[in-house]
């Protein structure tokens, strides 16, 4: 092989990207790269705003990992705002559960808009602090998959992201198991969900232990005020 066959070679085999980057490049999300050479044709316009509906229509071909990673990427910057992310996620856990095939949203939510640059963002963070995720991402250990005990894990973890618990970046003990989560299942790698299994007990372990230090607190104030 000469070596301009080889150049050829290398630039029509591009890196291999995680499903969930391709996802939101499907939905007119860009994260800013430069186009692939060879490629002189302009991209194509696209919406400034896109509603949650094909966000859940996407989802409802690759599963409820696409939305799940979504929201918990797009909850990350919004610190201490992250009740309305964790009770939208904590929906996804329960239609899991019970066995759902695709998610399911009410119509008004559906109608919501988005706007692109949020996706732009999402990508972009996916992109250039994900991408060493793309070489320990396989096809693996898929008997571990199991979307009801997925789903459970799924609710725990964005309950206690819906709690408002006073101390800075709590969000991100619950976001980082929920995104194990959604690589497991876009991926079909059983090795992150059992991480986010693992993750997931943990976290309901420390949930338990402030619970119960919280309530001390408060019985020992209780007794010193009355």
């Amino acid at each position: 092989m000469d070596v301009e066959t080889a150049r050829e070679t290398i630039a029509a085999a591009p890196p291999r990207r995680l499903r969930l980057d391709e996802l939101l490049r499907e939905l007119g999300a860009n994260d800013s790269e430069p186009p692939p050479p060879g490629d002189g044709e302009p991209p194509a316009p696209r919406p400034e705003t896109i509603t949650v509906g094909p966000l859940v229509d996407k989802a409802a071909e690759s599963g409820f990992g696409f939305l799940v990673g979504v929201l918990s990427l797009i909850a990350i910057p919004f610190v201490g705002l992250s009740t309305p992310f964790g009770l939208a996620i904590a929906l996804l856990g329960v239609q899991l559960m019970i066995g759902l095939g695709h998610p399911w949203l009410p119509a008004r939510a559906r109608r919501r808009a988005l706007s692109m640059t949020v996706l732009d963002r999402v990508l972009t963070l996916l992109a250039r602090r994900t991408r060493w995720l793309t070489r320990l991402s396989r096809r693996r250990w898929e008997l571990a998959i199991q979307p009801r005990l997925i789903g459970l894990g799924i609710l725990l973890l964005a309950l206690g992201l819906a709690l408002p618990l006073p101390f800075p970046g709590s969000n991100l003990i619950f976001l980082v198991p929920l995104f194990m989560y959604a690589i497991g299942v876009l991926e079909r790698d059983g090795l992150w969900i059992v991480l986010g299994y693992v993750a997931t007990l943990i976290n309901v372990a420390l949930l338990a232990v402030f619970g119960a230090t919280a309530a001390a607190a408060l019985e020992r104030l209780w007794h010193w005020l009355t």
